[in-house]
């Protein structure tokens, strides 16, 4: 699987729902920037700018490409 570039269109996504809860209405975004830092400089955080206006910062984990 391709890792998410700057660019890209995402949606987010979790499995759990409390985590999901609001991206409904947000999904898609698209990816601004992205950051790597955190434990072991293996985190990745990616700047996002959703269709609903609202920019966030959040873990590439949860970001899958639309």
């Amino acid at each position: 699987m391709r890792k998410i570039a700057v660019g890209d269109l995402v949606v987010f996504y979790s499995n759990f729902d409390s985590f999901q809860r609001g991206y409904e209405e947000k999904n898609p975004g698209v990816i601004l920037s992205l950051t790597q830092g955190g434990w072991q400089g293996n985190q990745v955080t990616a700047e996002v700018l959703w269709s609903d206006g609202t920019l966030t910062n959040e873990h590439a984990a949860y970001l899958n490409l639309a």
